[in-house]
C-alpha cells in the first residue's frame, strides 16, 4: 500500500484516415469510478499514455476490462471494441520496523515447568559435525557415520528458533473505527510485519485468523510462503469467530511462539491462551478506545498478569506511521497529531516507544 503502479495504453490506427476522437474507458476495480479518456490518432501511427496508480488500500484489485468508442467527426454512427481481459493486482500492506519487540521462545525456553528431557525433545537438527567425546550416542548419525568411516553426530539448535504462531482476532464485535482509521487495520499492519520480520530471521511463520472464512496457514519458511501469508492478510475482513474459538480450534507445535494481537476487552480468550503451557505467549494489545470505543482493556491486562503471559500494548499511532504516505484528509490528523509529535520530539518512531 502506497506503492504507484504504472499502466501503458497504446492505442493503434492501422487504417490510411486518422481516427479524430477515441474514447477509452479503462475498468480499475469493482469500487473505483473507471478512467476515461479521450485522444485522436493520426493514420498508420499509435499514441501511448501512461498511467499511474496510486493504490493507498490493501487488497485485490483488477485492470480492466477495457472498452473503446471512436466514430466519424459528426457523430452518424459510432464502433465499440471491447477488450475483455484484466489484470490482477495483490496490494499488500504497510511494513513497520517491528525489529526491537521480543518474542519469546516457545518450548523449553519459554517455560520452565517442562519436564526434565524435554529439552531434548524440543530441539531440532542444524546439520552435522564429528563426533565429540562426550556427545550422547543416540545423536549418532549412523548414515552419515558410515558414509564417512568415522562418527558424525547431529549438530543441535535449541526451540529458541522454534516456529511462529501469529493469531490475528478479526471478530467484528470486538473492533472500533472505520476503514483504515481502524483497529482492524492495525491488526493486519502488526501481523503482516511481524510475519515478514519472522521469515527474514528464518523462523517458521504460521498465521492463523477467521474473518468471513477460515485461514490456517501452516509454518513455513520456503520462499513463496511471504507471498501467501500477505495475500491471506490484504484480503482480511472482519467475521464473526471469537479469538477463544480461534486459539482453541488446533493446537501449534510444542516449540511454537504464540502470538495473539487483538483489541478485545473481553477476557475469555485468555482462559484458552492460558491452557498452552508449552508455548512462548505474548499478546499485542490495541486500546479500542484510541479509536473511538467506550471500554479500555485494563480487565484483559490483569488477567493476563495472574495467567503469567507477556503483553505489549501497541499505540494508535502504529497506523500513522504505517500510513505516512497519506494525506491529513485520509486519516483523522486531530487523533493522531499529539501522538504524533511527542514520538516525533522523542527522535524515535511510535514501534520503539511500545509499552
Amino acid at each position: 500500500a502506497g506503492d504507484s503502479v504504472q499502466e501503458e495504453l497504446k492505442l493503434v490506427n492501422n487504417c490510411w484516415l486518422p481516427a479524430i476522437w477515441v474514447e477509452i474507458t479503462d475498468k480499475l476495480n469493482n469500487t473505483s469510478p473507471s478512467v476515461r479518456m479521450v485522444s485522436d490518432v493520426g493514420a498508420n501511427s499509435s499514441r501511448t499514455r501512461y498511467l499511474s496508480h496510486l493504490y493507498k488500500q490493501r487488497g485485490l484489485y483488477t485492470l480492466g476490462p477495457t472498452t473503446l468508442r471512436t466514430g466519424d467527426p459528426f457523430g452518424i454512427y459510432t464502433l465499440t471494441f471491447h477488450e475483455p481481459n484484466t489484470d490482477t493486482i495483490l496490494i499488500t500492506p504497510p511494513l513497520l520496523p517491528m525489529t526491537r519487540l521480543r518474542i519469546d521462545p516457545g518450548g523449553w525456553a519459554g517455560d520452565q515447568r517442562q519436564q526434565r528431557g524435554a529439552l531434548e525433545r524440543q530441539i531440532s537438527d542444524a546439520g552435522v559435525r564429528e563426533y565429540i567425546p562426550g556427545d550422547s550416542l543416540r545423536r549418532i548419525h549412523w548414515h552419515a557415520s558410515a558414509h564417512f568411516d568415522s562418527l558424525i553426530v547431529r549438530q543441535l539448535e535449541a526451540s529458541a528458533s522454534g516456529d511462529w504462531w501469529i493469531f490475528v482476532d478479526l471478530q467484528s464485535s470486538v473492533q472500533a473505527g472505520h476503514d483504515q482509521d481502524s483497529t482492524l487495520e492495525l491488526l493486519i499492519v502488526l501481523a503482516a510485519s511481524l510475519a515478514v520480520r519472522g521469515l527474514n530471521e528464518h523462523r517458521r511463520v504460521g498465521l492463523a485468523m477467521a474473518g468471513t472464512d477460515l485461514t490456517w496457514i501452516e509454518p513455513s519458511n520456503n520462499p513463496t510462503h511471504r507471498w501467501r501469508i500477505l495475500k491471506a492478510l490484504a484480503a482480511a475482513e472482519a467475521g464473526d469467530c471469537s479469538l477463544a474459538d480461534l486459539i482453541s480450534l488446533k493446537k501449534p507445535g510444542r516449540t511454537a511462539s504464540l502470538i495473539v494481537i487483538t483489541p478485545s476487552t473481553g477476557i475469555r480468550w485468555i482462559a484458552a491462551l492460558g491452557k498452552r503451557r508449552n508455548d512462548g505467549r505474548l499478546a499485542l494489545l490495541i486500546d479500542p478506545t484510541e479509536f473511538g470505543a467506550a471500554s479500555s482493556q485494563s480487565r484483559v491486562k490483569s488477567a493476563l498478569a495472574f495467567q503469567n503471559i507477556q503483553y505489549r500494548s501497541m499505540p494508535a499511532a502504529l497506523l500513522f506511521e504505517a500510513y505516512q504516505f497519506l494525506t491529513q484528509s485520509d486519516l483523522k490528523p486531530d487523533r493522531y497529531s499529539v501522538s504524533g509529535k511527542r514520538y516525533l520530539m522523542q527522535g524515535r518512531s511510535a514501534w520503539q516507544n511500545m509499552g
